[in-house]
């Protein structure tokens, strides 16, 4: 009897890598498409658990077998993409899973409530990083926290380059007339801990709404600018310290079947800290992998 519980195993898994709906023949259970397949081993005991399979993403199945030794049970991964899932084992009874991602977004943005001649669009981010994805009532919701590194650039009118005045405040200023070739950007490194609740819907769960905040650390702001003069190139770097060091933004990614998930991400707080510069706040979207 043991043994052939230890066959029904075998020719389960198989079944859910090459797939058939979930039909029982003979002593055999075939899923077509599983969406997630979960083999547990303690000790004498293998837990084997189906969540969603094709046109039925609410379908679940637990196996319980007793394995008189384990040293027959054998593990091997095929795609490299496994190695990327991290599995908490649940208590009995519990579903708990957690998962961790990585993500790469990049995106356009700009400066909203700034005065006039301070147009800074389109000014550019980027950021790489990963999420703990953890699943406490079922697949439908999730809760994520992170880490991430991003770097923003700031663009503005080619007249015009950042300084600060002799009380230390922030502005953008014209190029002398003497100047050509001018340029001028404003840049920002930072690390991100995004905190977020996402809801899939739709017949097979494949649409996704994530509503969260992202907390920002910002370590290193500087300002470059170029130019010419008599003939000779210049380029000017400087360090500034006018910026608010923790911000938090609000963000909202919506993400459909077959498409880059669309992120948008606005700061109420002020990018510089008050006095040190114009009261503007960021506003970003950009596409999420």
């Amino acid at each position: 009897m043991k043994q052939t519980r230890l066959l029904l195993a075998l020719l389960l898994t198989l079944g859910c890598s090459t797939g058939a709906r979930a039909t029982a023949t003979g002593d055999t259970l075939v899923v077509e498409q599983a969406e997630r397949v979960r083999i547990e081993t303690r000790d004498t005991v293998q837990r084997i658990v189906i969540s969603g399979m094709k046109d039925d993403p609410e379908f679940h199945y637990v196996q319980r077998i007793a394995i008189p030794d384990t040293s027959a049970v054998r593990r091997r991964f095929t795609r490299i993409g496994d190695f990327n899932k991290v599995v908490i084992a649940p208590r009995e009874g519990k579903e708990k899973t957690l998962m961790i991602s990585p993500h790469l977004y990049f995106g356009l943005g700009t400066m909203t409530g700034a005065p006039d001649g301070y147009s800074l669009f389109p000014s550019f981010e980027f950021g790489v990083g990963f999420t703990a994805d953890w699943h406490p009532f079922g697949r439908k919701n999730m809760w994520s926290a992170g880490l991430m590194f991003a770097v923003n650039s700031y663009n503005h009118s080619s007249d015009r380059y950042w300084t600060t005045d002799a009380d230390g405040v922030l502005q953008l200023v014209p190029f002398s007339d003497d100047q050509s070739h001018t340029n001028g950007s404003l840049s920002m490194a930072r690390l991100q801990l995004p905190l977020a609740y996402t809801h899939r819907f739709g017949s097979q769960n494949r649409w996704r709404l994530t509503l969260g905040a992202m907390l920002n650390w910002n370590f290193a702001l500087s300002a470059s600018r170029s130019y010419k003069y008599q003939d000779e190139s210049y380029s000017v770097s400087s360090n500034f310290s006018g910026c608010r060091p923790l911000t938090v933004d609000p963000f909202v990614v919506f993400d459909a079947p077959y498409l880059p998930a669309i992120y948008c991400r606005y700061s109420p707080m002020t990018f510089f800290r008050d006095g040190r510069g114009p009261a503007m706040h960021e506003l970003h979207f950009g596409l999420l992998f």
